[in-house]
């Protein structure tokens, strides 16, 4: 008997939901996106409880023939296309067919729609009592409503993080479809709150404005640029606006959402001069190029893609980028994107000056400096161990090369759900460390400041040895513990509230942890659009400046799962704003900053390593150098 099977067509479904409706934002796409290719001129987006209950889209667009609705349901169903031959030039956002079948496998569906061609309109419903039609009236378009997601497959229920993060991230795909769609009006309700709702009148900037607010939208650089056939179109944000994160940037190819690393690498390589390392634009930018150079059926969402000549999009790009930060600006009144005139580029300099290397591995860019640091004060005379055994030996590497050792070409630690940071440490450490005692006291006989070398290492003299410490590892490290530790927190009260622009997945990641991080010293809350308020910041950090940075990466460690659990992800949130707070590698700093981290190394005899693993402090041995000289 043959063991190959033939699959049921709800099995098939159900498969093919997996690919297609991975959680309630992916269902609210697709049903968007059948609004905008029905011609629709309003679209209304409900959801409910993260759209764990409901995801309802209403449009007026054209409807449903009756004839046609009794295939919705079926797969590799559409109007879009009728041939193989279509695909190389698809136009449309939606072309499977897969959508409202998989969709309809694993929610409780209900489709209330009428053609302007007939005179009453069609209800279908879908669920586990099969499927049924009946007549309804109703107004031309089409509603759609999605009920209980996974309610037939409740282990994928298990997989769905909170409802304010899914409820986000449905918002976050209408936003991206209001933007490449201005000319269509939007109104999206979460939970009975209006989030946004944009005019339709045609206008890039009026939704750019509805959708992230005044704050990103206040100063915004125009681009409009064009090369061997490809467009770019849209705007970006100042040199002076910049982010710790790519949470911001929003690129479409015509006219769909994509995550393309090449328009990724051309916009950060135009910016390159221009912002330090670590630190990204954001931009909302319309790629526009013949359909027949693209492939957008690379990946089920339709999110990624690929391009006929990789080299023209990264050209025209760039040069586009590059243009709008180079030109004079207008002056403009307060609230308006500055519009920049666009400088061509001669195509016969482009060979000589073209920056294209690797769209995928756009150069590093140079970390920015925090300073204004308060430290501690003296403490009594503390033995420090030597030995190379990290405390919180269950920790691992954290997060993105930008917060990882920035300057001092080191080892790096690769994140691993199933290797444990000890083993990589055991694995990695230097064999000369020393395991032995080294004793650094305040009292100036004991031991004394000698310099700094290469603005990253502190020399200290003692009796017998001369201590090498990395000035970041180690005030990293002391930063950490302090954070980590919930007794004794001080926290500063900020005079005035400082306003942190986030988007909305990220600043509800954030809300959603509030309580975690009020007990880190950090207090926020809800500011609207995608923003939070900060009222204190932990004492320990002092006046720390790049609050936006941190919150930034806050949000995405803690929304990134990898099989950690929260507390592992608490841990590596803490890592980066102990990292990101401490004094810099290659940056100069008072001689004061150096005394202050032996200081606290004082206080904290037992740590020798940083959150990373990477040891921070080095003994040469008075006798070994005297040896050398033959002394």
């Amino acid at each position: 008997m043959g063991i190959i099977n033939v699959l049921d067509a709800q099995t098939a479904n159900l498969i093919a939901a997996g690919e297609v409706v991975e959680r309630p934002s992916s269902a609210a796409k697709e049903l968007l996106e059948n609004s905008i290719d029905a011609k629709a001129k309003n679209i209304t987006l409900e959801i409910r409880n993260g759209g764990r209950s409901l995801v309802r889209v209403t449009d007026d667009g054209s409807g449903f023939l009756r004839e046609d609705i009794p295939k919705a349901l079926l797969r590799h169903a559409t109007s879009k296309i009728e041939c193989g031959d279509d695909i190389n030039g698809i136009r449309s956002l939606g072309f499977r067919g897969e959508a409202l079948a998989a969709i309809g496998s694993v929610s409780r569906l209900e489709i209330i729609t009428k053609s302007r061609s007939e005179d009453i309109g069609t209800r279908l419903t879908a669920d586990e009592n099969g499927v049924i039609m009946e007549d309804i009236g109703c107004p031309d378009g089409t509603t759609v409503s999605m009920r209980d997601i996974f309610y037939n497959t409740p282990a994928r229920q298990k997989f769905l993080k909170k409802d304010g993060t899914e409820g986000a991230s449905c918002v976050a795909a209408a936003e991206r479809l209001a933007l490449s769609h201005p000319e269509i009006a939007f109104t999206v309700i979460n939970d009975g709150e209006r989030k946004f709702m944009t005019s339709g009148d045609g206008q890039l900037y009026p939704a750019i404005y509805a959708v992230f607010g005044r704050e990103f939208a206040k100063n915004l650089l125009q681009v409009e640029y064009e090369l061997m056939g490809v467009s770019v179109n849209g705007y970006i944000t100042p040199p002076d606006a910049v982010r710790g994160s790519r949470a911001m940037q929003t690129v479409f190819v015509n006219r769909r959402y994509v995550k393309s690393k090449t328009v990724q690498a051309a916009l950060e390589e135009a910016f390159r001069s221009f912002i330090p390392r670590g630190r990204f634009p954001g931009c909302v930018l319309f790629v526009d190029l013949m359909p027949e150079l693209t492939d957008v059926n690379v990946h089920p969402a339709k999110t990624e893609i690929k391009f006929a000549s990789e080299r023209d999009v990264f050209r025209a790009v760039y040069y586009g980028v590059k243009n709008a930060l180079e030109a004079e600006p207008e002056d403009k009144p307060l609230g308006e994107p500055v519009k920049q005139s666009v400088r061509a580029v001669p195509l016969d300099n482009c060979e000589e000056n073209d920056p294209f290397v690797d769209p995928s591995k756009p150069e590093a860019k140079k970390e920015p400096a925090f300073t204004d640091i308060s430290f501690f004060d003296n403490r009594e005379e503390q033995k420090i161990n030597t030995s190379p055994k990290l405390e919180n030996a269950a920790f691992r590497a954290d997060i993105g090369e930008e917060d990882l050792f920035d300057s001092s070409g080191d080892f790096v630690l690769r994140d691993s759900a199933n290797t444990s940071l000890k083993t990589e440490i055991e694995e990695k450490q230097p064999e000369q460390i020393e395991q032995e005692q080294i004793t650094i006291a305040p009292e100036a006989p004991a031991w004394r400041m000698i310099g700094q070398a290469y603005d990253s290492y502190i020399f200290v003299e003692t009796e017998e040895n001369i201590l090498v410490i990395d000035k970041h590892a180690a005030h990293e490290r002391v930063l950490y513990e302090k954070l980590a530790a919930n007794k004794e927190l001080n926290v500063q009260e900020l005079l005035v509230g400082v306003p942190v622009t986030l988007g909305r997945e990220q600043a509800a990641v954030l809300l959603e942890n509030a309580e975690f991080l009020e007990e880190k010293g950090f207090r926020i809350e809800d500011f609207g659009e995608g923003a939070v308020i900060v009222r204190t910041v932990p004492a320990t950090l002092g006046r720390l400046k790049g609050i936006e940075s941190i919150l930034e990466d806050f949000a995405k460690t803690l929304s990134d799962g990898n099989g950690l659990s929260f507390a592992e992800r608490c841990d590596r949130a803490l890592y980066t704003v102990a990292c990101k707070a401490a004094l810099k590698a290659r940056v100069k700093n008072r001689p004061e900053d150096d005394e202050n981290v032996v200081r606290m190394l004082a206080d904290n005899p037992h740590l020798r390593f940083c959150p990373h693993g990477r040891p921070f402090i080095k003994k040469l041995p008075k006798r070994e150098i005297e040896k050398y000289f033959d002394r």
